[in-house]
């Protein structure tokens, strides 16, 4: 697993975050706060994947709001 954060810059960028079965733009701010790009204000979802270098990784968000995700595999 590993989580963003302005003490810790790896070099992985992730393009998209998949909630609830549906792919959605999403990154992280300096904070390492997930963002998800949506119109909708009141968007609530379920991460469960992210997608980096076109490769699809289980991913979950923490309750600070940050992503982990799970290169492992």
């Amino acid at each position: 697993m590993g989580w963003f954060s302005r003490e810790f810059v790896p070099d992985v960028v992730f393009e998209a975050v998949i909630a609830d079965g549906v792919i959605r733009p999403a990154y992280t701010d300096d904070d390492g706060v997930l963002w998800i790009e949506d119109d909708d204000e009141d968007l609530w979802v379920v991460v469960d994947g992210a997608i980096v270098d076109g490769v699809i990784y289980d991913a979950h968000v923490d309750d600070d709001g940050r992503i982990w995700i799970d290169m492992d595999d």
